[in-house]
Parts: structure tokens; C-alpha cells; sequence
């Protein structure tokens, strides 16, 4: 080994510290960047030459620098996401909804059917008098537009619910867009020899972020690319290229469609079925397609069944009495019979409320209350319900305060969701940070000892130069 070999492996211990510094130096710099790994450098001997019959080394070189990653945390995060979007967007609906059933601080639907069934019973008194008729007058139409309002109210959150899938598909289709080009990226970093450490930390990020949106499988190719599919199997991104994703008005609904422009163009595939569902973990679009397609058109159906048998039940006794002046009529507009369109009959009057049970112009007088008293006595009535094919017997308001218990239990129960994935997802980047995240401590001191590497390296140096100096003195 000559003075030569002395400046190669100094220049190679100069250089490999140098490269570890601006690694460390890479780590500090983003100890607080979303999604970066932490990364380390790895070196390796260079190659043993033989000097007097013994092998000695010639320095040091580089073998890689490596990113702190664990695949199976990464995957654990995109699913945890997925989760957590979807519950958080329906509690977010839930919440919004439950006021509406207030029965402490609104005067709800429930205050309004016992003010309604009272009003019959206080006619049962006064039979005739103008001040009860009208009375009752009042607390129907009060009962009326509190059906009126509670559809309304949830009619809103279904389109709230159906408006907000415009900006989460554009939001998909996004980043497809962001990662098929880090694909790119990181593919031809990589053929170059290059290193696309950071492009993975960012892509994986992206990941994470784009199943909060959707649920999605993705899987990483021979070449360094990440393909991902949507739950229905469809591609969404593939090497450099993309699916988009759009909303289009269905004709039949009214609502939106999420529709699938494939990868390569093609016409455009309705996805709405697959890409959202019960039980998936389907990201906030999964969330928002259960929210208005399951659990509002839900609420509204039990809506609707109060509505319908009120109209129903009320009209058939009603019909059975006369009114003051004889007559005999609905109290309900008969053909008016979901919660969206109830009414009182328009020709409804005073007079025409029938409270006897015999003609008032007959043997009967106008005192006569037995109507009256049937129509109040449905308040403790049962009535059948019947509800998406399942039928339950219970009283009115038995059957809303049912209602609105399953109202509570519903938002109770996606907040518990939510909070539980929130937990498990806080966890999972508890763990990614103590296996890929930067340590302060740790990098200061691979600092100094990379600093330290750089000043020995640089002695050696520093020692073959002196000598070549001296050899050179001796031969001048």
C-alpha cells in the first residue's frame, strides 16, 4: 500500500462523511414534514487489496440510504383512514339531524301529536263550543307543519349530503392525479440510479390521505409503481395514468351519480353501488352515499309511516261523526298521506269537525261528544307500522319516541365509531413515528460523530500529504 492508497481512503472517509451529514442534515430539516421517513445511511468496505501477502481495505463506500418504512403500518394506515372518514362524515350528518328531534328545547313533532290528541280530548266537554273548534283548528295545522318541517329538515341534509359528493370526487380524482405522477417520478429517479426516498414518503402520504376520500387496495409494482384499485375493482391509478372520477344528475332521483371515467378514456361507468356501502370502510364518500341513500331516506320512511297512519286513522273515525252542521267528512286531506304533503281538508271548518257520533240535527243535539271522545282516545291507541318490510304494533307516540331513540342511538353510535378509529389511528401514528420519525437527539449526536468521521478523515488526508512531502524533499 503506497501514499496514493492513504489519499483514496481518505477521500473516501471524507466523502461518505460528508454524504452522512447531509442525510442527518435532510432528517433535521424535516422533522416536522407530514409523511417523512426518517433515513439512514449504510456503507460498506471497499474493495480488499493485497499488500506484502496481507489483505488490506481501500476505504469506505456507500451501499444505500435507506428510509425507516414498515409496509405493514403503511397498509394499517390507509385502512385506519378509511374508517375514520367514513365515521367521522356520518357523525357529522348524525349531528346535524338530531337536533331536529329535540324534544327538550323545540317543540317537537312529539309535543305537537299530544298538544293535537289534548285539543280532542278538551273538546269532549264542550262538544259545541266555537273556542275547543278552534282551538283544535290551531293544533293541527301546528301538527301539519311539524311534519312539514321535520321532511324538510331532512330533506336538506339528503341534499347537503348529495352536494358534498361533487368536492370529494374531484378531491379523488386529485390525487390519482398527484400520485400516478409521483409514479412517474419515482420511476425514472429510480432507473437513473437515483434515490426517490422522498417521492415514496410523499406518495404514501397521498395514499393515506386519498382512503380518507375512498376505500382502496393498492399494491407496488417490479418497477417501483403503485397501482390502486377502487372497491369495486376498478383501476384508479396505474403507473403514470388515472381514472377520474365525477358526479352526473340521475334523471329517476334527482341525485347525483358517481361516475368512473376509465383509465385510457372510454365512457364513463356508474360506480355509485360499489364504490360506497354498509360495512366496507369506504372513506368519506362511503359515508356520505350511507347518509343519503340509507339513513335519511330511513328516518323519512318512519316519517311517512306516522304521517300515513295519522291521515288514515283520523280520517276513518272522523268520517264516522258529524259536524255541527250536519255533514259528514275527512279532517285530512285523504289523498295527502306522506309527512312531505299532509294536510287538513281544505273544506274543513268549525262546524264541519265532527265531534257527535249522531247527526246534531237529529234525536242527537248538538251536545253529543261520543266522536270526540274515539278521536282522543287513538292517543292510547295501537296502531301496526309498518317500516321497510318490518311491522310493529305500538301507540303514536310510542312509535315516534322509538323514533327518535333510534336517532340518538344511530349519532351515539357513529361518535363512538369515530372516536375509537380516531384512538386507533392516533395510535398507528404514535408507532410510525417512533419506527420512521425523526429524533432530535438521535440525529445531533450522528452529527457530531459523522463531524468527527469528517475531521479524522480529513487528518489522514492531512498525514499522507506531510509525507508525500517528505518523500518528495528527499528525492529534490
Amino acid at each position: 500500500m503506497g501514499i496514493n492508497s492513504l489519499f483514496n481512503i481518505g477521500t473516501s472517509g471524507v466523502t461518505m462523511a460528508r454524504i452522512a451529514i447531509e442525510v442527518t442534515s435532510e432528517n433535521i430539516a424535516n422533522v416536522n414534514t407530514d409523511g417523512y421517513s426518517r433515513q439512514n445511511t449504510v456503507f460498506k468496505t471497499g474493495p480488499v487489496n493485497t499488500a506484502n501477502g496481507f489483505p488490506l481495505g481501500s476505504g469506505v463506500q456507500l451501499a444505500a440510504v435507506q428510509r425507516n418504512h414498515d409496509e405493514l403500518l403503511q397498509l394499517q394506515l390507509v385502512t385506519g383512514n378509511s374508517q375514520y372518514g367514513e365515521s367521522e362524515t356520518k357523525q357529522a350528518a348524525l349531528e346535524q339531524i338530531e337536533p331536529f328531534f329535540n324534544e327538550v328545547t323545540n317543540d317537537g313533532l312529539g309535543q305537537a301529536m299530544e298538544d293535537f290528541f289534548n285539543a280532542w280530548q278538551d273538546l269532549t266537554v264542550t262538544p259545541q263550543g266555537t273556542a275547543e273548534r278552534q282551538a283544535l283548528l290551531s293544533r293541527s295545522q301546528i301538527l301539519v307543519d311539524t311534519f312539514h318541517r321535520l321532511n324538510t329538515n331532512l330533506n336538506d341534509s339528503l341534499v347537503n349530503a348529495d352536494s358534498s359528493l361533487v368536492g370529494i370526487t374531484a378531491d379523488i380524482t386529485d390525487k390519482a392525479k398527484s400520485i400516478a405522477s409521483l409514479n412517474e417520478q419515482i420511476l425514472q429517479t429510480e432507473r437513473l440510479g437515483g434515490n426517490a426516498n422522498e417521492l415514496r414518503d410523499q406518495r404514501d402520504y397521498l395514499t393515506q390521505e386519498l382512503a380518507k376520500k375512498v376505500g382502496i387496495s393498492y399494491a407496488e409494482q417490479s418497477d417501483g409503481t403503485m397501482t390502486i384499485t377502487l372497491p369495486g375493482g376498478e383501476p384508479l391509478v396505474q403507473g403514470n395514468t388515472y381514472a377520474t372520477l365525477a358526479t352526473e344528475t340521475d334523471a329517476g332521483t334527482g341525485l347525483n351519480k358517481v361516475m368512473l371515467t376509465p383509465i385510457g378514456g372510454g365512457a364513463a361507468v356508474d360506480v355509485t353501488g360499489t364504490i360506497g356501502g354498509t360495512g366496507n370502510s369506504l372513506g368519506e364518500i362511503g359515508g356520505t352515499l350511507q347518509v343519503r341513500d340509507e339513513i335519511v331516506p330511513g328516518y323519512l320512511a318512519k316519517l311517512d309511516e306516522m304521517a300515513r297512519q295519522l291521515v288514515t286513522t283520523v280520517n276513518s273515525q272522523h268520517s264516522a261523526g258529524y259536524g255541527l252542521d250536519g255533514t259528514q267528512n275527512n279532517f285530512f286531506d285523504p289523498s295527502n298521506t306522506t309527512s312531505a304533503d299532509i294536510a287538513l281538508n281544505s273544506s274543513l271548518t268549525t262546524e264541519k269537525i265532527a265531534a257527535a257520533g249522531q247527526d246534531p240535527t237529529g234525536a242527537g243535539g248538538p251536545g253529543d261528544n261520543t266522536n270526540a271522545l274515539a278521536l282522543a282516545q287513538l292517543k292510547s291507541a295501537s296502531f301496526t307500522f309498518t317500516v321497510d318490510g318490518q311491522t310493529t304494533s305500538t301507540t303514536m307516540a310510542g312509535f315516534y319516541n322509538a323514533f327518535v331513540s333510534s336517532v340518538g342511538i344511530d349519532t351515539e353510535n357513529a361518535a363512538n365509531s369515530t372516536a375509537q378509529n380516531e384512538s386507533f389511528l392516533r395510535q398507528l401514528n404514535t408507532l410510525r413515528e417512533s419506527n420512521s420519525g425523526v429524533s432530535l437527539d438521535e440525529e445531533l449526536t450522528n452529527l457530531i460523530q459523522y463531524q468527527r468521521a469528517f475531521e479524522a478523515s480529513a487528518k489522514v488526508i492531512s498525514a499522507a500529504a506531510e509525507m508525500l512531502d517528505t518523500v518528495m524533499g528527499l528525492i529534490r
